[in-house]
């Protein structure tokens, strides 16, 4: 009887053996992933082990095997990011392990950390990314651009010089990639919402200020195909800038100016990597210094060619929305033009290019970060909130929790005896949280010196005088 209970056992054992699934790497209900990256700087191991549990929700989502078959693909629209954070909560991150030296340059770092996964899905299914291409990922959707036709012949529809206006820009659009069905994506609300808090979002939304800029790499891509140096790329993208900013105003969006973002961006770069280290994005920075909603950017790789005076040109361009205070993707969409021709020159032919689908493509942007801004905002909207000079830890507790039962989520990102940060998300204006914030001091007892100190943006300082 003995053997015969040992012996099931073991086919029980071999059984489960065989037919456990594959670990994803997941930690938990909440979305919990464990990461592990190295790199010569921490920011950088940081921003690997990041993407290293992004990449194990990807394998959740769309399985192992479409993983493998797409990985170019994920590599380049979503494991490449310069904006790690856009996909992960960075307030849960909780660091496992941290080794080697930065004099070495061998750092490795391990970390537990909720990924945002309705923004990774957002991003898959926009880029036409899902189990389905399990097969090889040969047929990814339209929405990238690769399947489009590029139009034969000479183009003479989009000859003459370059068009600074919409209209100009628009009559050249009718060969571009029309939407694809992997455009329309899922908007996730967080919270139900009162018909005030609806009526808030709207407003909030009609009213959002946008700011739109290019990548650098498309700067120096652009540059390498129409045989310029980079300023002739920065010049050409700084027209397809014009051109979505152009599109904006002219719907009655506010638009941050490009010459306000090239100059904080240039002349802040060292204040940026001090003050963030690294954990955003400069455009995110940038964008978070003047106050923008919305930040949209603009990617292009520009292929071009000549035949004696004839010049041609294509443009693959690719918008990413993001939302300002959270680094969070609202979408992406990708358009590739017709073959642009000029007779004056190979940059006109680019510029000709890259400015038709940039206008073919703002619509679309524009509706899909509204809708997912009008979802995401049932979350709240992200404030900074730091108390300096605080009482002990117990009255913090109680103003936190106090804090708690009228606002959507309040978490604390940092603490020290000095002053304390909380990350706060509540359906209302800075006024508003101000009024929260006296009001909830007025019950709990250390509180009763509280003093605004400064408001900028959505970043509120009180001190405590305690």
């Amino acid at each position: 009887m003995r053997q015969i209970i040992a012996g099931a056992a073991l086919l029980i054992v071999l059984f489960g053996c065989a037919t456990a699934p594959e670990s994803s790497g997941s930690t938990g209900p909440d979305d919990l992933y464990l990461g592990s990256g190295t790199g010569e700087s921490l920011g950088e191991a940081i921003n690997a082990a990041k993407m290293d549990a992004v990449q194990k929700a990807v394998v959740d989502l769309i399985g192992a095997q479409a993983e493998a078959a797409q990985a170019e693909r994920l590599d380049e629209v979503l494991y490449s990011t310069r904006n790690p954070n856009a996909f992960v909560f960075n307030e849960t991150m909780e660091t496992l392990r941290r080794d080697g030296s930065l004099i070495d340059g061998d750092l490795v770092y391990e970390i537990r950390i909720r990924v945002n996964v309705p923004a990774v899905r957002t991003t898959l299914e926009a880029n036409g990314i899902g189990a389905s291409a399990a097969g090889g990922g040969a047929s990814t959707s339209g929405a990238s651009g690769s399947g489009a036709s590029t139009a034969g012949g000479s183009g003479e529809g989009e000859v003459g010089a370059t068009g600074s206006g919409a209209g100009s820009a628009g009559a050249g659009t009718s060969g571009a990639t029309e939407p694809g069905a992997s455009d329309t994506i899922p908007a996730v609300e967080y919270d139900e919402v009162t018909p005030d808090e609806r009526r808030f979002i709207a407003r909030y939304v009609d009213t959002m200020t946008y700011m739109v800029y290019f990548a650098d790499e498309s700067a120096q891509s652009a540059a390498r195909a129409v045989l310029g140096d980079e300023s002739d790329g920065a010049f050409l993208m700084r027209t397809a800038v014009n051109q979505a900013s152009g599109y904006l105003v002219n719907n009655g969006r506010v638009v941050v100016d490009a010459d306000q973002v090239e100059r904080l961006k240039e002349d802040q770069r060292l204040v940026y990597e001090e003050q963030s280290g690294q954990e955003l994005s400069l455009l995110q920075w940038v964008a978070r210094r003047l106050n923008a909603d919305v930040y949209i950017e603009l990617d292009s790789r520009i292929s071009s060619r000549s035949s004696g005076s004839s010049h041609y040109a294509t443009a693959d361009v690719t918008l990413n929305m993001y939302e300002t205070s959270t680094g969070q993707i609202l979408g992406s969409v990708n358009r590739r033009s017709q073959e642009s021709f000029s007779r004056t020159s190979v940059q006109d032919a680019a510029a000709n290019a890259l400015q038709s689908t940039v206008f073919q493509a703002m619509p679309r942007a524009v509706e899909m970060a509204e809708r997912q801004m009008e979802a995401s905002l049932t979350r709240g909207i992200r404030y900074e909130l730091t108390l300096q000079n605080p009482p002990d830890a117990r009255s913090l507790s109680r103003f936190r929790s106090a804090m708690g039962d009228d606002v959507r989520e309040i978490a604390t990102v940092n603490q020290s005896p000095e002053e304390i940060l909380f990350e706060v998300f509540v359906v209302g204006n800075t006024d508003d949280l101000v009024d929260l914030v006296f009001s909830v001091s007025d019950r709990v007892a250390g509180f009763e010196n509280i003093d605004l100190v400064i408001s900028r943006g959505r970043s509120l300082t009180f001190d405590v005088g305690f």
